[in-house]
Formats: structure tokens, C-alpha cells, sequence
């Protein structure tokens, strides 16, 4: 796929290792979504037509996934995440480097530090978070493969996410209810999880209509929810 927007042929050139590089080289791109009214609905056009993007769109119980734009050579993606109402989630950390910029709504976002003490054994009761904001439309930030932190969303916020290559095979969530769990990438996975993942043809299309109308609303320079 042809980069959609010139802001994206600086993603080639981002240290995924450096929050800095990832910060600046994302900035253009958080950037042309706030500020070019087309570019999302010709990034959604396209994905009702590319199979490949299609296969990597997840459904969970509070948050659709959609992968809007994938640079096979970079290893790199641009997702847009949809969250619904009662989405929270656990102490976990990421395979890879990723920026966010939260295109509509706004969450709760904890960081706990550094993943070098956390593993299966670690209590979630024991966290205590060393930063903490409430991101509204119009935030951004980086964060390192290796920090730990937890999202607790309003209903239908939306964010864009640039994603880096893998670091990693696998990222930990704690749960407080539960046992601790790793996930896996999709190259790892089983046929039946990643089948419990993908989205339906009929929840993508559901999914599409829905950002759709909420982004039409707030088009232009990102401006915080009342």
C-alpha cells in the first residue's frame, strides 16, 4: 500500500527504541488526521476494500481494532481504536514501541514504570502508579515497549496508533480477578484464538459506520470532549 498521506514516509525513519524519535517522527501523522478531512474517510474507504488490513481487525469486549494503513518493510501500523462503554484494562506491557494520539473522547492512563521486575509473580494489588493524566482529544505520547500501564476509556474515544516492529514475542497482563496471562503475536497464535479475535465482515462494516459518524462531528483541529 502507497503511503496515504506525505506524513507517512517519515515512519521509516522512527528509532523505535528512542521515545523521542517515536514522538517527533509521529507528531506529522497525529497531525494530518486533526488537520486533513479526508484522510480518515480514504483510510476507511480503503479498508472496506483491502483484505490484507481486513484479516488484522480484532474485536474484543470493549474495544474494536482496526489496522488502517501496514508498511510491510518498516514493520510498522497505523490503528484506530474504538472504545466502547466499560472498557478498562489490566497492568500489561506491549511487544512493541508505539505512539497514541487521541483523536475523540478521553481516558484514564496510569503508567507504573519499567517491566524489569514484572512477571507471573507480581501482585497487581502492589502497583502504585508513578504518572498519572486524564488524555483528551487532541494528547499524543509515546511510550517504550518495556513500560507497564493500564487505559480505562470513556465510551466511544477514539485513538490513533502508530505502532512499531515486534520487540518481543509475547507482552504480560495481570489480572486482579485472575491468573496472569501472556499473549502472544498473531505468528504465534492458535488458529482458534486469532479466529476469536477477527472481525466478522458484518462487526468491521458495523465498526467502520460507527467511527464514521462519530469523526464526522469532529473534523478538523482536534478539540477536547465536553
Amino acid at each position: 500500500m502507497n503511503p496515504p498521506h506525505p506524513s507517512f514516509l517519515g515512519l521509516a525513519g522512527i528509532d523505535w527504541e528512542d521515545t523521542g524519535s517515536i514522538l517527533c517522527g509521529s507528531t506529522p501523522i497525529h497531525a494530518a488526521f486533526t488537520t486533513d478531512p479526508h484522510l480518515l474517510p480514504q483510510l476507511l474507504d480503503n479498508l472496506t476494500r483491502d483484505a490484507h488490513l481486513q484479516e488484522m481487525c480484532e474485536r474484543y469486549d470493549f474495544l474494536d481494532k482496526l489496522v488502517l494503513y501496514d508498511d510491510i518493510h518498516a514493520q510498522v501500523r497505523v490503528r484506530l481504536h474504538l472504545y466502547r462503554s466499560g472498557y478498562f484494562d489490566r497492568p500489561h506491557n506491549h511487544r512493541w514501541s508505539f505512539a497514541s494520539h487521541i483523536l475523540r473522547g478521553r481516558y484514564l492512563h496510569r503508567i507504573y514504570g519499567r517491566d524489569d521486575t514484572f512477571d507471573e509473580n507480581t501482585d497487581p494489588a502492589t502497583l502504585r502508579p508513578i504518572h498519572e493524566r486524564i488524555e483528551t482529544a487532541g494528547s499524543s505520547y509515546a511510550l517504550h515497549h518495556t513500560s507497564v500501564h493500564t487505559v480505562q476509556a470513556e465510551a466511544d474515544s477514539i485513538s490513533i496508533l502508530l505502532r512499531g516492529p515486534a520487540a518481543k514475542d509475547r507482552f504480560l497482563i495481570l489480572d486482579r480477578a485472575g491468573s496472569p496471562f501472556w499473549v502472544y503475536g498473531a505468528a504465534q497464535e492458535t488458529p482458534e484464538t486469532r479466529a476469536s479475535k477477527r472481525m466478522t465482515p458484518t462487526q468491521l462494516d458495523q465498526t467502520i459506520t460507527r467511527v464514521r459518524s462519530l469523526t464526522t462531528t469532529t473534523a478538523g483541529p482536534a478539540r477536547a470532549e465536553a
